[in-house]
């Protein structure tokens, strides 16, 4: 048996043993934590059904049990129009640190606001980064006389990048009516624009005045086609609606083709009166775009802005100009010139440059000492051993049973274990913060033995447990892998490196493209894969079933990599993006280095993917004992397909 597997499941017959005779049962002597686990449910089911006097009984009777309040919380969700500020305000009091008694003082407020009980609302309002709340305060401000103090506060709501709930609609309609003007609108336009909210730009048009509105439509036209900006003769007039229109459409434009942009701005600088902060940001993004297809070559200046550094630092890293993207490196800020990615980057570039080979190599060497994915490629540069600087370490009776005494931990565990899992998450994501680094590894492992390894996965990350790996990185559904790894010959921990980027092991894993289970497969690529491997198609839901889905998945694994001559950051991204996309890149960027390809990936999100694909399989590698390379070669040059 794998040790991360013994260990899991001799963790979760601990916790078990813990659990039963931990502070968490209290009650009488004789009363178990399964009967008092039974007698909570009946208590809350008897909430529902409107038995209250009888769930208010066995609430008594478990006034020691963790999830005693829950019973309250429960009565008291269901009562939101019949609370008084009493009971609501002593609810909070007594259960200062319970997620669910502020959650039942939001929902009160919305219920009075709902009500019409405006001076009641106002009266027990806190500060809240709610929108919603903050919306109904201005309300109720506004109906209760408060006119210019509402109306102030409205424009800060209103003027963000983003739609706003529903409930901020009534206050927004009367501010529009009185307060919003053609420069307020454009702010909002500009914003829905650069976030590239298309639905909420074309909403905003009809806020403009008769005169004004004609340009904020130019300016959602060149949004959506921003070749619609070539046509000069549109945009004749000169003055700050047409100028914005103009900067927006050339910059939109420079990312598609930047040799159109430069040709029209060249006109456009000539024929409008563009200010130095107005044609600052147009030349930066236009050059950069020319610099991005290898047109321009051009040394940082002290004026070039912090975003202009990345971006033409990126542009030379895919051009594999090593002295410009050595000079653009050292123009970063500092926080983002002293990362991994950067460093990496920098070593490269002085490396290929050979103006200072030691300072190379001494970079690789501080690199490679990190667990990460451009410590793992400096490893591999310098021929050094890859650090996994592995801090798991096993959780002791006397701290498990310490950590699960703290109420909010012990709720958590006991929600899961009555099968409210939105609460036992509210809970464990407010806790976490408040517990010690101890303290946190315990709750962590806890939700990790009792079966929830993806929460647990999470948790670790946001915990400050980056480098316990046996929390971060363990090994579920170890046989059906093992069958896959066999029935393919590709290694066990590249199938886990996958399940862990994919879905973190979660077997009911959706994503917003319909891609199901472990693996993450889409209905049609798991029947084709089928198909090739000689398996039953499998349904939609089917997927949902560890046992189709890691077999399908790793047989289409296994079919990219032999597509792509067993090169992984191929596969990876095939798997991620598609083959089609990842022929045609190869072919865009055919000569380059790998290391380079792989940064030069058009998507953020194939590019972390692969990043992560690859330092995974590099970790879990390492804790099954294994040596495997990075990259197939440091140097090894793309070839077209």
């Amino acid at each position: 048996m794998n040790t991360f597997y013994g260990r899991h499941c001799l963790g979760l017959t601990l916790v078990l043993l813990l659990l039963a005779t931990s502070p968490l049962a209290g009650g009488a002597v004789n009363t178990t934590l399964h009967e008092q686990r039974q007698a909570y449910r009946k208590a809350v089911d008897l909430v529902h059904a409107g038995h209250v006097s009888a769930a208010l009984k066995i609430q008594q009777e478990l006034a020691d049990y963790v999830l005693a309040p829950y019973i309250t919380y429960h009565r008291n969700r269901l009562r939101l129009s019949r609370l008084s500020p009493a009971e609501v305000n002593g609810f909070r009091r007594d259960y200062p640190d319970l997620p669910g008694a502020q959650r039942i003082f939001s929902q009160w407020l919305e219920s009075l606001a709902a009500r019409g009980q405006w001076r009641t609302f106002l009266k027990h309002y806190e500060p809240t980064d709610s929108v919603e709340l903050q919306c109904l305060r201005l309300r109720a401000l506004h109906i209760t006389g408060q006119r210019d103090t509402a109306l102030d506060g409205v424009e800060a709501l209103w003027t963000v990048g983003e739609s706003q709930p529903k409930a901020c609609d009534p206050i927004f309609q009367i501010w529009q009516r009185e307060r919003l003007n053609d420069a307020i609108a454009w702010r909002r336009l500009t914003l829905a624009t650069e976030a590239n909210q298309r639905l909420l730009a074309r909403y905003l048009v009809r806020f403009f005045s008769s005169e004004v509105r004609v340009w904020a439509q130019a300016r959602y036209d060149v949004h959506v086609n921003p070749a619609n900006i070539e046509r000069t003769s549109r945009y004749r007039t000169d003055h700050e609606w047409s100028r914005g229109v103009i900067a927006h459409g050339l910059r939109r434009l420079a990312g598609r083709d930047a040799e159109a942009a430069r040709d029209a701005w060249a006109k456009y600088r000539v024929s409008h009166g563009f200010s130095e902060a107005e044609r600052r940001p147009v030349d930066e993004a236009i050059d950069a775009a020319l610099a991005e297809a290898g047109l321009l070559d051009r040394a940082p200046t002290a004026e070039d802005s912090a975003e202009t550094a990345v971006r033409f630092a990126l542009a030379y890293l895919k051009q594999q100009n090593w002295p410009l993207l050595q000079a653009w490196i050292e123009r970063l800020p500092e926080a983002e010139r002293f990362s991994d990615k950067w460093q990496y980057w920098l070593a490269r570039a002085v490396d290929a440059s050979h103006e200072d080979s030691e300072r190379a190599r001494l970079a690789y060497r501080s690199l490679a000492e990190k667990r990460s994915y451009y410590g793992f490629l400096a490893a591999q540069r310098t021929g050094l051993a890859v650090q996994m600087n592995d801090a798991s370490r096993t959780i002791g009776d006397v701290e498990m049973q310490r950590t699960l005494a703290i109420p909010a931990v012990g709720r958590t565990i006991e929600l899961f274990a009555v099968g409210d899992e939105v609460n036992a998450r509210r809970e464990l994501l407010s806790v976490i913060p408040r517990l010690s680094v101890e303290e946190r590894r315990a709750t962590t492992a806890m939700v990790q033995r009792i079966g929830y390894t993806t929460l647990a996965i999470h948790t670790a990350n946001r915990a400050e447990l980056r480098d316990d790996l046996a929390l971060r990185f363990p090994v579920l559904h170890e046989r059906l892998f093992g069958l896959a790894s066999h029935a393919t010959t590709l290694p066990l921990p590249l199938l886990l490196a996958f399940a862990r980027q994919e879905s973190a092991f979660e077997a009911d894993a959706r994503s917003s493209a319909n891609a199901r289970g472990v693996l993450q497969m889409l209905t049609s690529t798991a029947r084709l894969a089928a198909k090739r491997a000689g398996l039953p198609a499998p349904t939609a839901n089917g997927l949902y079933d560890p046992a189709i889905n890691i077999p399908l998945g790793a047989s289409h694994i296994a079919w990219l990599l032999r597509r792509y001559d067993d090169v992984l950051p191929f596969a990876a991204a095939a798997y991620n993006a598609g083959e089609h996309r990842v022929d045609r890149w190869m072919r865009e960027r055919a000569g380059v280095a790998l290391d380079v390809w792989i940064d030069a990936i058009p998507f953020r999100e194939t590019r972390n993917y692969v990043h992560n694909v690859l330092a995974f399989n590099q970790i879990y590698a390492a804790r099954f004992g294994d040596e495997t390379p990075m990259l197939p070669g440091v140097d090894m040059a793309v070839a077209p397909r």
